[in-house]
């Protein structure tokens, strides 16, 4: 059987994005989306926040181009690691990105212009479904 982990959220920056070398020198950058949630019997709606990771290229362009506040949709990998903290073991799950689309262009009229090359080996495929008057666009 095959596994499948996939995270797919759509949320706003808590704070500005940093950049981080690790010793071996790739870089990270680390950053919180909130995420609103309307759940239970009272229909009340609360704030979920996750962490995401952003590795080598990706972690620059997050950094060059979110900003707190900001809206974007992520797609990327859950990813679960414990540490000894200061109350003994502590747990975390993390989403590590693989794709992020920016919503929101906060204190930008439009999307800057993208110096960073395409790649040609990726097919898109349109999917409709008319049925539920729905049409998508998938990465394959």
């Amino acid at each position: 059987m095959k596994s499948y982990n996939k995270a797919m959220l759509l949320g706003h920056l808590t704070a500005d994005p940093e950049l981080r070398s690790t010793p071996t020198g790739k870089t990270v950058t680390t950053f919180n989306l909130a995420i609103n949630r309307r759940g239970g019997k009272t229909s009340e709606e609360s704030v979920d926040f996750h962490r995401i990771v952003a590795w080598n290229q990706k972690a620059e362009f997050c950094c060059r181009n979110l900003k707190k506040g900001m809206a974007v949709f992520i797609v990327g990998n859950l990813m679960n690691h414990s540490f000894e903290g200061k109350n003994g073991k502590q747990y975390v799950t993390e989403i590590i990105l693989q794709d992020v689309n920016i919503l929101t262009w906060k204190g930008r009229e439009q999307a800057p212009e993208v110096d960073e090359p395409v790649d040609e080996d990726v097919q898109i495929e349109e999917v409709d479904m008319a049925e539920d008057g729905i049409s998508a666009t998938m990465s394959a």
